[in-house]
């Protein structure tokens, strides 16, 4: 399972906006997808250029491919189409004449007066004549690349606009909440020479985030510089957001089944290895497949169609085994404690519901704006529930800090304060 996330995470790093595709000749397809792009109001300059590669170094000749570009509100229609009746309804096509020794960069704009698009490229062989032009046994291959830079010579597109300050921000309070947790253990531990192990493991999710945020936030920022970021702090940014989305599951799922409540040490640690196991299986299972074709057509976001919904259904399982431990805790439990559970369920609630949420939402928001909606909003669902529990755990007038087997001094400290 790791390698297979492994290598999703490689394909996916290649997917930027200087796309570069290879494809074996004799395998072409009449049609193909190359990308798409969302487009600011203003002009948009583009690069499209064709390769042959493995061809003999003597060949003279020029071989001609059609390129096309569609328009949103024309797309749906298009790809209904059958693949060579597509070019019917493409804004722009144009017939580009490749030597085969040299290769060719075609380069355009794209105009939008009225409002944002976005727009998708493609190309095809509908008359064979490329695939004919080379034996079938043959290893040639045509590369084609794709680059293009946005309103104001940026090169994120419509969807990533803003994203990078959004970013930054939600890391740059990671940051505090770290500080102020961390001071927290230390004060807890000088003044009562006590170690509080929820709040350390709140500081270890928020840690692993904030790396997480961090490593994003410099990618972005080289990625609107060179339209490519750095592969090394992608790979990062996924690994510790993999490890921060587990922490904080098992956080609460070991909080609703009455740890800090019923015991506080790890003695029948046995009982939590097995769903340990199986959440950090679908923790890596949710990351994985936002991966697969990504940058398809019909992916406005990494969890566009079936794999958003395979995520859903995740999150909704274990939803479901967090409220069942609630339930299983609180019928064995005291008014005051039940008060607790009540508020655990409503912070864990919002961490764990908020991606099927957000993917029901998605259905109704325009095509260019669901990468935020997603994106950004996953990231503050889940910032805010380790707000609050950063509050749960520190606050001395919480209902934690009075029922917690660690906190069972709670009141004879207040009194001697």
């Amino acid at each position: 399972m790791i390698k297979y996330l492994f290598v999703l995470i490689l394909l996916y790093l290649t997917q930027t906006k200087r796309i570069k595709q290879s494809y074996l000749i004799k395998s072409l397809k009449d049609w193909h997808y190359i990308s798409k792009f969302g487009a600011e109001t203003g002009e948009v300059f583009y690069s499209l250029t064709f390769r042959i590669k493995n061809a003999d170094e003597n060949d003279e000749r020029t071989i001609p491919i059609q390129y096309e570009l569609y328009l949103d509100e024309e797309w749906q229609n298009a790809i209904e189409k059958s693949e060579c009746e597509r070019n019917s309804v493409a804004r722009r096509k144009e017939t580009i004449w490749i030597p085969v020794k040299s290769g060719y960069e075609f380069k355009g704009s794209l105009t939008a007066k009225v409002r944002a698009h976005l727009w998708y490229f493609g190309f095809s062989d509908c008359e064979k004549q490329l695939r004919n032009s080379f034996p079938v046994e043959n290893k040639v291959k045509l590369e084609v690349e794709l680059h293009i830079t946005n309103v104001g010579d940026t090169e994120f597109t419509l969807e990533q606009f803003g994203i990078l300050q959004i970013i930054g921000v939600i890391a740059f309070i990671d940051v505090i909440m770290l500080i102020y947790n961390g001071n927290q253990i230390l004060e807890k531990q000088k003044k009562y020479e006590e170690f509080s192990l929820p709040l350390f493991l709140l500081v270890i999710t928020l840690l692993l985030e904030t790396f997480s945020y961090s490593f994003l936030t410099i990618h972005l920022w080289i990625y609107s510089e060179n339209g490519a970021g750095s592969i090394l702090l992608q790979i990062l940014s996924v690994i510790f957001q993999v490890a921060s989305q587990f922490s904080l599951t098992m956080i609460l799922v070991m909080l609703s089944w009455g740890w800090q409540i019923n015991f506080s040490k790890f003695d029948n640690f046995e009982l939590f290895l097995p769903i340990s196991i199986l959440i950090g299986f679908f923790q890596i299972t949710i990351v994985g497949v936002s991966f697969i074709d990504y940058d398809s057509y019909y992916k406005d976001h990494s969890y566009e169609g079936w794999v958003g919904w395979l995520a859903a259904l995740i999150y909704i399982g274990e939803f479901i085994y967090f409220m069942n431990g609630l339930v299983d805790t609180y019928n064995k439990q005291n008014t005051k404690i039940q008060q607790f559970i009540l508020l655990l369920g409503l912070y864990g609630g919002v961490y764990f519901i908020s991606f099927p949420v957000l993917q029901t939402v998605n259905l109704f928001t325009a095509r260019y704006v669901r990468y935020k909606v997603m994106e950004i909003g996953t990231m503050l669902f889940r910032t805010s529930a380790i707000l609050l529990l950063t509050r749960l755990f520190t606050s001395k007038k919480s209902i934690f800090a009075q029922i917690s087997i660690e906190n069972k001094s709670f009141l004879d400290r207040n009194k001697d304060e």
